[in-house]
C-alpha cells in the first residue's frame, strides 16, 4: 500500500490530482502526517504523499475506502497492516510505519516508495533489470513465507521501486497460517 508515482497500469488510476469524488485532504492523525499530494487511487485505497512531522520524513498514507466495506472487511485490512508490519524491514517488502483512524477513515502509513510501480515502468524492461526484479520479488516471498503469510494479490502494480531502484512487495492482502504454501518455499 505504498506508492510512488502511480498505481499501475492494472485498472487503477495514474492521475496525480485528486480524484473529483475526494478533495485533497490536508493532514492525517491530528496533523501528524501534512499531505503534499495525491498520489493514486486503487480498489480500496487512496494513496498521498505525506509528511510525517514527529519522524521528519516522507511517507504514504493509504486512506482505506469505508464504502461498502462492512465490519470482517474493515478487521481484513488490519490484519494486512499487521501481517506486513510483523514482518519487519526486509528489504524486498514495503515498510508499515502506522495505522490507525482519523475521523472514522482507516489508514495505512507505509514507506514511501518513489521510484513508484513496476506497473508503471517502461517496455521492454532489460533482462538483467527483470532479473533483479525477479530476485528481489522472490527474496521478499520467501521471507513472507517463513512468516507464513501469504501475498494474495502478487502483480507489477503491488511491486513498488525505492528511489534507488530497489523493488519492495506492498499491498499484501495477506492471510496467515498458510502453511500449504510457506512450506513450498522450503521443498
Amino acid at each position: 500500500m505504498s506508492c510512488g508515482r502511480s498505481l499501475g497500469a492494472t485498472g487503477a488510476e495514474t492521475s496525480t490530482a485528486a480524484p473529483a469524488s475526494a478533495p485533497l485532504p490536508t493532514s492525517f492523525a491530528a496533523g501528524r502526517y501534512n499531505v503534499r499530494r495525491f498520489l493514486g487511487e486503487g480498489g480500496r485505497k487512496r494513496v498521498y504523499l505525506a509528511h510525517d512531522t514527529k519522524l521528519d520524513r516522507d511517507v504514504a498514507v493509504a486512506i482505506i475506502k469505508t464504502e461498502g466495506l462492512d465490519a470482517p472487511g474493515r478487521s481484513r485490512v488490519q490484519r494486512e497492516a499487521q501481517a506486513m508490519a510483523r514482518l519487519g524491514d526486509h528489504a524486498h517488502i514495503v515498510t508499515i510505519h502506522d495505522v490507525g483512524e482519523d475521523s472514522g477513515q482507516p489508514y495505512i502509513v507505509s514507506q514511501y516508495m518513489a521510484g513508484g510501480a513496476v506497473a508503471g515502468l517502461e517496455l521492454p524492461l532489460p533482462v538483467e533489470r527483470t532479473l533483479e526484479i525477479a530476485k528481489a520479488v522472490c527474496q521478499g516471498l520467501a521471507h513472507a513465507h517463513a512468516h507464513e503469510i501469504v501475498h494474495r494479490d502478487l502483480k507489477p502494480g503491488n511491486v513498488w521501486l525505492a528511489a534507488d531502484g530497489t523493488a519492495q512487495i506492498g499491498d499484501f492482502g495477506a492471510r496467515e497460517g498458510h502453511r500449504a504454501a510457506a512450506a513450498l518455499v522450503h521443498e
